[in-house]
């Protein structure tokens, strides 16, 4: 077997949940949305009130791309931007009760292919990959 690059294998794995997800969201959800609109919902709910410079540097897009995937779940009422009274020149966004919802949905939809996919493999297994994926993340941010 030959030893393939940490970084090349990562992002085959990565490609394939990708597509997986983006399936079983198309298929399953009543609210449709793209993955990195859902992850962007997901940050705006981790941390209400957030402001649009911080999302771009947090996913590594430019700020017309997030603003585009902003645009997009205000349009669905997912998302609601309000103006920071500290800063008139800034908005902030947060996740409204539709958008709570359906981060719920995903969330469910998400679980059950991760269940789907990990059928058959031992706990300790399981547990394992995640201590590994866990300490190359923490390697990677100290480099």
């Amino acid at each position: 077997m030959t030893q393939e690059l940490l970084g090349t294998t990562v992002g085959k794995l990565r490609n394939k949940l990708h597509r997986l997800m983006k399936q079983r969201y198309t298929q399953e959800a009543e609210v449709k949305m793209t993955v990195e609109e859902f992850i962007l919902l997901n940050m705006i709910k981790a941390r209400t009130d957030q402001i649009l410079q911080n999302i771009a540097i947090a996913t590594g897009k430019n700020k017309s791309v997030v603003m585009r995937m902003i645009d997009s779940l205000e349009e669905k009422g997912l998302a609601k931007r309000t103006v920071n009274p500290e800063d008139r020149r800034e908005n902030l966004l947060s996740i409204t009760e539709k958008g709570e919802e359906v981060v719920c949905q995903y969330q469910e939809i998400e679980k059950r292919l991760s269940n789907e996919l990990l059928e058959g493999i031992s706990p300790e297994k399981i547990a394992t990959f995640f201590e590994v994926i866990e300490k190359i993340s923490q390697k990677a941010n100290d480099i």
